[in-house]
């Protein structure tokens, strides 16, 4: 299947998700609403759903990146490390995304025990967490879908035989119904219980990820025993 790829347009694939993941990373740090308040309580009030997405992206850059190193390393050598370097790099994902969860989980307890601790409780609710920026939210969420499109479409141009990888086409479709999921919340509730649903979003895209992170390190124990023996 390498062989008869389309190179130039599997490196601008490459490319593309290799932005999606960046622009991902770099919305914690435009999608919020920066209080005052908030410091002094310690907590974090930047959108968590979107740059959640980033390990759930990262996973499909990570499966590119090896057939891109594919193209240029030797079959039996590749073969012998890919395994070994899944393995190390999923334990180190899935690590980060248990502690993202419980962090997430604690901090989205936080918000429901202040918001129903009527009135003082709920009015630092209102303080810290009641403006949530969905339009910065809705943009980014727009532009990730579009790269996501356009990674997509250079994928199949490069090479058809792509869609018979059940695994990628899985993954792949896991990440547009993140960016579904996410963008349908943000717009289920009033703009003041966003900042819940938000949380919400972020530890169910943190579950997803550590799914396929599982499955990877599955495949790469696999894939080292069978290079080994």
């Amino acid at each position: 299947m390498l062989d008869s790829m389309r190179k130039p347009v599997f490196l601008i694939a490459l490319v593309v998700i290799g932005l999606t993941v960046l622009v991902e990373l770099s919305s914690i740090a435009l999608i919020g609403n920066v209080v005052p308040a908030a410091n002094s309580l310690g907590v974090s009030i930047n959108g968590q759903a979107v740059p959640s997405m980033s390990i759930l992206d990262g996973l499909i850059f990570y499966a590119m990146l090896v057939m891109a190193i594919a193209l240029i390393l030797p079959e039996r050598f590749q073969s012998k490390i890919q395994g070994i370097v899944t393995i190390i790099v999923g334990l180190l994902l899935l690590i980060s995304c248990i502690v993202r969860i419980f962090i997430d989980l604690q901090l989205l307890f936080l918000m429901l025990g202040l918001l129903l601790a009527v009135p003082f409780g709920t009015i630092a609710y209102l303080i810290v967490w009641g403006h949530f920026d969905t339009g910065s939210a809705r943009i980014a969420l727009s532009l990730i879908m579009f790269l996501k499109i356009v990674f997509c479409v250079c994928l199949v141009v490069a090479q058809q035989r792509f869609l018979k990888n059940k695994g990628l086409v899985l993954i792949i479709l896991t990440s547009f119904l993140a960016n579904l999921l996410i963008a349908f919340l943000y717009g289920l509730v009033p703009g003041f219980l966003v900042s819940i649903l938000d949380m919400v979003a972020a530890i169910v895209v943190c579950i997803l990820a550590a799914i396929w992170i599982i499955i990877y390190m599955i495949g790469g124990i696999i894939s080292t025993i069978t290079a080994f023996i």
